[in-house]
């Protein structure tokens, strides 16, 4: 599939540095401490296509019930609209800036640790299986799993497919479990469903259709998954989420990777488990908290990362308020355009772009009223601010080798260049 993007050519982007200190947490009370860490990544995930995020015609039931005994948070964005660099957030706590993998292809800095390594030292059974060779172990987050299952089927003339059903990633998983049973454990699983092409498309049927049937499979899966756990999932942390949305034309894009709105950063991300009260939290959070709040409700000690631990707010605490960076270095590295960077603060969010753009989110959701003319003083205070997340240059090249950028460019990203 070839990632069609239409529309003008302005890009837009914004950017931050990190200005808060990571938040160290206080160890939770052992009865609310979780003894094993499953963590979902469902691909390509609106989050407004879930039933607990507000669609009545989702069919989401295992996520939709992980929502109503856990929380939910209702406006989480990635930091990157592409699968490596928001994964590799999740798994490091770091911005793409800090962990190295800038694009799909560009492998994660390996001194930069893992959640995976952390708690392998610390005694956890850990392992991971992933449904698309944007995951392969080559590009870096296998380190610190015993266990990375990325092995694709292979197609009619022998070559390796670039992705694999849901189904077979997780009966790899179920196999797993079944003998780790006894141990504290760390469990990724990576789901591919709802990643274009939405099925098989020779049957018909529209886009947006096809798009909610891969959901519901995805959902299903994880169903399968939790339902297993039996007598263990009351002590064990679940955390389902996405890499990032897909745009269906909104602001002329048409899948993701290349703009940075919120179509594409929003996610949903639901945590249940011990030390998780019932609650939805509206305040803006980023999948770079993700791997400092788990680690805190895990009692596995501070996590060194950008984002802050959440352990807090999720008993009532207010999150306090800060700027959240995101990023897309794929106009640059496919096309040859501008990257685009994007800072979000006190309402407002800024993208830094040849044609730069500011937003005023509480009474412009949908990104739509360009307010960069009266707002300019603000912008330029959060240009500053994005300046100090990343520059608009990367400070090295992008090696990846040919059989590789074939694989990504067969899943519609890369350009080919």
């Amino acid at each position: 599939m070839v990632r069609v993007v239409v529309a003008a050519l302005v890009l837009i982007a914004a950017a931050g540095c990190s200005d808060e200190p990571s938040a160290k947490p206080a160890s939770p009370p052992a009865s609310q401490t979780a003894r094993n860490f499953i963590l979902i990544t469902v691909d390509t995930l609106r989050a407004d296509r879930v039933g607990a995020y507000g669609d009545r015609a989702a069919r989401t039931p295992a996520m939709d019930g992980l929502a109503s005994r856990g929380t939910r948070f209702a406006n989480a964005f990635a930091a990157a609209p592409i699968t490596l660099p928001s994964h590799a957030t999740m798994l490091t706590g770091r911005y793409p800036p800090g962990h190295g993998a800038r694009h799909n292809g560009m492998r994660v800095d390996a001194a930069v640790p893992t959640i995976a390594e952390v708690l392998s030292k610390q005694g956890f059974a850990t392992a991971a299986f992933v449904g698309a060779f944007p995951l392969d172990r080559r590009f870096g987050l296998d380190r610190g799993f015993a266990a990375y299952g990325d092995q694709m089927p292979r197609t009619s003339d022998g070559r390796p497919s670039n992705e694999r059903a849901g189904s077979a990633v997780v009966d790899e998983a179920l196999a797993w479990l079944a003998s780790h049973r006894t141990e504290r454990f760390f469990l990724w699983v990576h789901l591919f469903e709802p990643h274009a092409p939405y099925g098989d498309a020779r049957r018909g049927g529209a886009t947006a259709v096809r798009y909610g049937e891969e959901i519901t499979e995805a959902d299903r899966q994880i169903g399968r998954l939790i339902d297993s756990l039996g007598e263990a999932a009351a002590s064990t942390l679940i955390a389902v989420t996405s890499d990032h949305g897909e745009a269906f034309g909104e602001h002329g894009e048409i899948a993701h990777s290349i703009f940075v709105y919120d179509t594409t950063l929003r996610v949903p991300w639901i945590l249940a488990g011990p030390g998780v009260e019932p609650r939805a939290i509206d305040a803006p959070v980023s999948l770079v908290d993700l791997a400092p709040t788990a680690m805190a409700l895990l009692g596995a000690g501070h996590f060194d990362a950008d984002g802050i631990t959440l352990d807090a707010a999720l008993r009532g605490a207010t999150i306090p308020d800060r700027t959240l960076y995101a990023e897309s270095f794929a106009p640059l590295l496919d096309f040859g355009w501008s990257p685009l960077r994007a800072v979000r603060a006190g309402g407002w969010k800024y993208i830094a772009a040849p044609k730069p753009e500011l937003y005023h989110l509480t009474e412009d959701r949908g990104e739509t009223r360009n307010a960069i003319l009266e707002g300019a003083d603000r912008a330029r205070s959060l240009d500053t601010s994005v300046s100090r997340y990343s520059s608009d240059q990367l400070p090295v090249s992008r090696d990846i080798d040919r059989e590789a950028n074939a694989r990504l460019q067969a899943l519609g990203y890369v350009s080919g260049r």
